[in-house]
């Protein structure tokens, strides 16, 4: 899974650099819905610190699907999460890729997983992206992967909830729980609340909380 990490983290990387040289046209979606085809840079800041978001959308008229590939630097920039999605339009059906690198604690911690995700529509202003994913967690510390933490398979159930409340607000509910297999106990509930607000067709504001009361703002703007 470590080999998979990584070889995905690059493609990604390189996917990204070529877009930003070869992009001749500005993708404005949805930069708060994660399966929105949208690119955008951004900034965050609150009771976890500095980090910077950035996402590069492609969605080729021709093309069956859409890609979004995610990056965000959090915790005073001590923690990497990368995420992507590649969504058949048609459905609505699309695979999801979700990696992290925290450093931000006792000893640094990945995580990488793989998986589907499910766009289901509710209503006119409501919708849900569940999705199930399978992977690994792991750290490069050999001291602490002897005595506390070996390699350790996980399974997580992620859910997007989007309530659009007017033209401008937003409301977004980020369920996830991650079951260990194997390796590690791990029974893991996270739950993100974000309250947002539409400046304008590019640019947008939230403020977001989670399960361990810390707050955050981001802003986001389009390119």
């Amino acid at each position: 899974m470590k080999s998979l990490f990584g070889s995905i983290t690059l493609y990604l990387v390189t996917m990204l650099a070529a877009v930003m040289v070869s992009a001749t046209e500005t993708i404005v979606g949805d930069k708060d819905d994660p399966t929105s085809i949208s690119s955008f840079v951004g900034l965050r800041t609150g009771t976890n610190g500095y980090g910077a978001i950035f996402q590069v959308g492609l969605n080729d008229e021709e093309s069956t699907f859409g890609h979004n590939s995610f990056f965000q630097l959090k915790n005073d920039f001590e923690t990497a999460h990368l995420r992507h999605f590649s969504v058949y339009k048609g459905s609505g059906t699309g695979i999801f890729f979700d990696g992290q690198h925290d450093n931000s604690g006792q000893f640094a911690v990945n995580r990488a997983s793989l998986g589907v995700i499910q766009i289901i529509p509710v209503g006119d202003n409501l919708r849900m992206n569940p999705a199930l994913l399978y992977g690994e967690t792991w750290t490069d510390d050999e001291r602490v992967k002897r005595t506390a933490f070996p390699n350790t398979s996980i399974a997580t159930l992620y859910t997007f909830v989007r309530w659009q409340v007017s033209d401008d607000w937003f409301v977004n509910l980020v369920p996830q729980y991650t079951y260990s297999l194997d390796g590690r106990k791990i029974r893991l509930f996270e739950m993100v609340t974000q309250v947002g607000h539409n400046i304008s067709p590019e640019t947008s504001l939230a403020i977001n909380a989670d399960e361990d009361d810390e707050f955050w703002l981001t802003i986001k703007h389009a390119f």
